[in-house]
């Protein structure tokens, strides 16, 4: 986007995409639990014999440090719905990735290269979030964690040390699938896997990673740039970004490095930062042996034509070996992916092309990462279908209300879906069913 320009519709969807991380009662619990606890009225009715009640959150977004994380408002409200759920009927809690926030740090936050001390402290600093996650599995409900983009680097034996007994849904690195239901007909996943600038990338950036099996996509560095602008306050000077005609052909080389371009141009001009495009401010962990600049991020034309920058060059002729290492079963053209970071429809119509289309067993599919949280019905085959978003609890969530979750009741013959709305005041208030 153009400087001077209004924000519009994709400007915003940039901004938001950051403004957008029984033992008990016995005394045997190592996190006691909270005595004004009450149970959540969730569901309506006594639940048929056999019927499985799960609860899906997303999108948590617990930050290291509370001067910039994006949920400390609502984490006393987290902790509240937490208590009230581990008390009431609920069969398993399922947290579909972005537990943790290793994305949303500001170019000052110190350098590291340890991923798994950075989760202790950011353990440490949502405690009370961590021992309500503890009542829950004390009291034998079942806990599973899928792994999402901002917590990409959290791996499962990190988790396992922060939290003994959760169990974990991963079927690729920085990647996962819970399969769920009295039928297993429910699908729940983040959603990162079908966002080129969120799901893992194993192959860009190794004359500077070499041998180490680096993951981040250019997502991370989106975000650190992001991060950093709002912590400054968006006072940094502008910067002009040199201008690029759009693509002669159709091609989706062509069309995917244009778009690459297009993300890095409107970011840069949009949320510029004091340090300036060419100082190496982004000290990154995943084997990075240098900081990364601004500039290391923009493409340009090159003599040969191609349209590149030093970090991701030619990421698109990548793209369908990234989506074969991450299991994409159907794949999804580059520019497209780029796309899905500011359109969540693209998000939502993947649990279409990818499982309702494709997979006559899947009866739900459950996404987070948009942060839009969302039910849309569907007719597949003769058979009712659903997918749903289950939103965010971040502070501020530009893109529609949070504090929300899916609430699921599944059947012998049928699977039921809403989104709700927890309130501080400890109501709940239905969304979209």
């Amino acid at each position: 986007m153009r400087a001077g320009r209004p924000m519009g519709r994709r400007g915003m969807a940039l901004a938001a995409l950051l403004l957008a991380a029984g033992l008990a009662a016995c005394g045997g619990s190592v996190h006691p639990a909270t005595p004004q606890a009450s149970p959540l009225p969730v569901w309506s009715a006594a639940a048929d014999a056999g019927t499985q009640r799960i609860v899906v959150l997303s999108d948590i977004h617990l930050g290291v440090d509370d001067a910039f994380s994006q949920t400390v408002q609502n984490r006393a409200m987290l902790v509240d719905f937490l208590d009230r759920l581990a008390v009431g009927p609920v069969d398993e809690i399922v947290l579909a990735g972005d537990l943790l926030d290793e994305w949303y740090l500001p170019a000052t936050y110190p350098a590291y290269t340890d991923s798994m001390a950075f989760y202790r402290k950011v353990r440490a600093n949502n405690a009370a979030v961590f021992a309500a996650l503890g009542r829950i599995i004390d009291r034998g409900i079942t806990l599973t964690y899928v792994p999402g983009n901002h917590d990409l680097l959290l791996d499962a034996a990190t988790l396992a040390d922060l939290l003994p007994g959760i169990g974990q849904a991963r079927d690729a690195p920085g990647l996962g699938t819970r399969r769920t239901g009295t039928r297993s007909e429910i699908v729940i996943e983040h959603g990162h896997r079908y966002d080129a600038g969120a799901c893992p990338d194993p192959l860009s950036n190794k004359s500077i990673t070499g041998t180490y099996p680096s993951t981040l996509p250019f997502g991370y560095f989106f975000t650190r740039l992001l991060a950093t602008a709002i912590a400054e306050g968006k006072t940094a000077p502008k910067v002009t970004v040199p201008v690029v005609a759009g693509p002669t052909d159709g091609t989706d080389d062509a069309l995917g490095a244009y778009a690459y371009y297009k993300l890095w141009a409107e970011t840069i001009t949009m949320y510029p930062i004091n340090a300036g495009p060419d100082a190496r401010v982004f000290a990154t962990p995943d084997g990075y042996d240098r900081a990364i600049s601004v500039r290391d991020l923009l493409p340009v034309v090159h003599a040969d034509g191609r349209l590149a920058g030093p970090l991701y060059a030619d990421v698109q002729r990548r793209w369908t070996a990234v989506q074969a290492a991450n299991r994409v079963a159907v794949k999804i053209p580059y520019a497209t992916a780029v796309e899905t970071a500011f359109d969540h429809t693209i998000l939502d119509r993947a649990a279409l092309t990818q499982y309702l289309d494709v997979d006559p067993t899947v009866d739900l599919v459950v996404f987070g990462h948009s942060h839009v949280p969302l039910v849309t019905r569907l007719a597949r085959a003769g058979r009712p279908t659903a997918y749903a978003n289950s939103g965010t609890w971040i502070d501020q969530n530009t893109m529609g209300p949070t504090g929300t979750f899916a609430a699921i009741e599944s059947g012998s013959r049928s699977t039921s879906v809403r989104v709700l709305q927890y309130h501080a005041d400890g109501s709940l208030v239905t969304i979209a069913e």
